[in-house]
């Protein structure tokens, strides 16, 4: 008899056995604040309880271990859950992982997220607290909800995929800033980048639902969340996660950069007869540009690309949310 199996009674009185389902936890404690640390033995501790083994590895990218590697190597054997501590972009690391075992149709395993990031914007549109207990009731009661993602060209994202002024401020400002700072270190290196950021525009063509519009561009998003970037604003509000649509922003780059702050401010306020503002809906939209855009991917850089499709898959992934 497996070791194991013979540990004596527990308080309760119930003999403890082997747990027949599997769960695996990656955990990235650079994320944010570096909370992780205080979710980590609770979920273990509640999932245990539930009847799952619970094969655990931390993040750490120089060593090679990341989710993507993780999940590659375990894809022969069967996990029931996937959960994840971090921030938005570990939760898109699990999710690209996810997507790629599973021949970029669907994540199959349902995933557990406990927020732990910097902004936490996605988080923050499935209504997660990382509050593990109501988590846990969900997951005890099968709760799962499907929500959409993009495919960007065979990389995946939750919900932004976007380029232009700012967006490269999640990934450029330093880890240990964001630790400090929180979210003021994005704000503050939003107003470092700020001159140079609006400075760049990017000569697009823009296909649509049939429809094609082309000019030069200092921001554009696709989204599929409440607020991108920790900022909301009217065209998010009523997003929902599993329609099978995104949300699209387009902005245009004006000929005098002192307009730049009005027009973010109409798009903020969600005034978008702007002539520079474009706000649509779609399945499946086209950017096609003669030079390189970078762009970023659930706060990730994302890659430079000159052209990519970026298309809607619905309810590819499977999540708990707080009861």
């Amino acid at each position: 008899m497996d070791v194991m199996e013979t540990i004596e009674k527990n308080r309760s009185g119930n003999m403890w056995s082997k747990p027949e389902k599997r769960a695996l936890l990656m955990v990235n404690q650079s994320a944010g604040m570096g909370n992780a640390k205080d979710k980590i033995f609770e979920l273990i501790t509640e999932l245990v309880k539930q009847g799952f083994e619970v094969v655990t590895f931390p993040v750490i990218p120089d060593r090679g271990i990341t989710s993507e590697q993780v999940i590659s190597e375990y894809r022969h054997r069967k996990f029931h859950i996937v959960a994840c501590i971090g921030g938005d972009g570990t939760l898109n690391h699990v999710v690209n992982a996810l997507m790629t075992v599973n021949d970029r149709k669907k994540a199959g395993v349902p995933v557990i997220y406990i927020p732990s990031g910097t902004t936490n914007d996605y988080a923050k549109t499935l209504g997660l607290s990382g509050d593990i207990q109501k988590l846990m009731q969900s997951v005890q009661a099968a709760n799962v909800y499907g929500l959409d993602v993009g495919d960007f060209g065979g990389k995946f994202f939750n919900y932004v995929a976007a380029f232009g002024a700012f967006t490269n401020v999640s990934y450029e400002t330093p880890q240990d800033q964001k630790n400090m700072l929180g979210y003021l270190a994005y704000l503050f290196n939003g107003i470092i980048s700020a001159p140079s950021s609006l400075q760049t525009r990017y000569h697009i063509k823009v296909t649509h639902e049939g429809e094609t519009e082309e000019g030069d561009y200092i921001f554009g998003a696709v989204s599929n969340a409440t607020s991108v970037a920790g900022f909301k604003t009217p065209a998010l509000a009523h997003a929902s996660l599993s329609d099978g649509v995104f949300e699209v922003m387009l902005i245009k780059a004006p000929e005098d950069l002192q307009d730049v702050g009005e027009i973010f401010k109409a798009a903020m306020d969600g005034n978008y007869d702007n002539p520079y503002i474009h706000v649509f809906t779609a399945k499946e939209v086209h950017f096609d540009s003669s030079q390189d855009v970078s762009w970023t991917l659930d706060g990730e850089f994302g890659g430079m690309r000159k052209d990519v499709k970026v298309t809607v898959i619905p309810k590819a992934i499977k999540i708990y949310k707080e009861v």
